[in-house]
């Protein structure tokens, strides 16, 4: 009697590429006698191009093909998937790979045969010999910084693919994985390093073979590179915290406040830009510490328009178009002006124009009166612009 690997296809709006990528994943049988495939393939309940049709009538042609409607976000795909399987299924091998034909199905018998070996889990890698990577140059770039950094921080050393989803695992090791520690309910792709650090804490023993990615078949990434690095970087800070004895929710406490770092970041260049101009207004225009401090704000609020708006709130929907979304921010931002003249000229009134002296050096007072105005200007400017210019459109 044969063994069955069911392979998980998580799926967003790949109605071009579903059945391609189907056909190419039972070809695989022929390679491993021993197993019979099934698919099931775990689509987001947004999806919206008609990819459940598609699926249907491949369901109709194929009793082993099974389809689901999961909650958004790839872990959610992946993790339901997997649970889908072993409920209804009972699969000898789990596995999965990406449905959007970036990774050539093939490697799906290396998996597979690498399981029947002995190992509890099996990583498809660009990263070992046979291994090739096709993507764009950046998206190589981020792959091995990616790599790099979460051998570095969170580790082990010796796994060097972290960020693709194709990999086979034993239904025991599935079983070991602490579901609550992992962070599959995320709207973001942070699953992949992190059921692998999940996996080894849970005693995998594994082993990397080669695959090659390449680009899609049809449609576009939904890889935010920026989003993804961002999440990676504080996973793997968290991971190392939590190895360390320090059991603060790091990364979860972080994606609840992803916006507000992104606000503060866009905040901290504001406030470059604030300061440079602040320098120009009173050392070359000669003008008061208030009164540049008012020019060199309205330059900043600009700034801090662009950047927020197609950057920290960008995917944010809203009733308001661009230009009424500037006039809100130029208005709320008046506020912000107004408590940071206000600090600075209560701050020049009281101490004057001295210096104090530093590292032998005279720093002058009106630096540290600039510096004082940006607490309170940046939770006045976040709570009302996260409140009003950029508040979320009701459904």
């Amino acid at each position: 009697m044969k063994k069955i690997v069911s392979v998980v296809l998580p799926t967003y709006n790949e109605k071009g590429n579903i059945a391609k990528t189907v056909e190419k994943v039972f070809e695989q049988e022929k390679n491993i006698p021993n197993f019979e495939i099934s698919v099931v393939i775990a689509d987001d309940i947004r999806s919206s191009d008609g990819i459940e049709q598609v699926a249907k009538e491949l369901i109709r042609k194929n009793r082993r093909v099974h389809f689901i409607k999961v909650e958004p976000g790839l872990g959610v795909g992946l993790i339901k998937g997997h649970q889908y399987a072993l409920d209804n299924l009972h699969p000898d091998v789990l596995a999965q790979l990406d449905a959007d034909g970036q990774v050539v199905p093939d490697v799906l018998v290396r998996l597979i045969k690498t399981i029947e070996e002995g190992y509890s889990l099996a990583i498809g890698s660009r990263f070992v010999s046979g291994g090739k990577n096709q993507l764009s140059f950046v998206r190589r770039i981020f792959t091995y910084g990616a790599s790099i950094f979460c051998r570095l921080v969170m580790g082990p050393w010796d796994i060097r693919e972290v960020t693709n989803s194709a990999r086979a695992f034993t239904p025991a090791l599935f079983n070991k994985i602490n579901l609550g520690r992992l962070p599959w309910q995320e709207r973001t792709f942070i699953i992949q390093p992190a059921f692998l650090h999940e996996a080894v804490l849970a005693g995998a023993k594994y082993k990397e073979v080669p695959l090659i990615f390449k680009n899609r078949l049809e449609g576009y990434s939904k890889n935010k590179v920026f989003n993804y690095t961002y999440d990676v970087i504080v996973y793997c800070l968290d991971a190392r915290m939590h190895s360390l004895g320090f059991n603060i929710p790091f990364y979860r406490l972080s994606r609840r406040a992803k916006t507000l770092v992104k606000f503060s970041l866009v905040g901290a260049i504001g406030t470059l830009v604030d300061f440079l101009f602040y320098k120009v207004f009173i050392n070359f225009l000669n003008l008061t510490p208030a009164t540049a401090k008012g020019f060199s704000t309205e330059i900043a609020i600009i700034n801090n328009f662009i950047l927020n708006n197609y950057w920290t709130f960008r995917y944010r929907k809203t009733k308001t178009n661009l230009w009424q979304k500037l006039g809100i921010f130029n208005v709320v931002s008046l506020g912000g002006l107004i408590i940071g003249v206000l600090i600075v000229k209560y701050l020049h009134l009281t101490y004057g124009d001295g210096f104090v002296i530093i590292f032998g050096r005279p720093i002058a007072y009106n630096n540290f009166y600039f510096f004082a105005t940006i607490p309170p200007v940046m939770l006045w400017n976040f709570t009302v612009n996260h409140l009003i210019t950029w508040r979320r459109e009701e459904n």
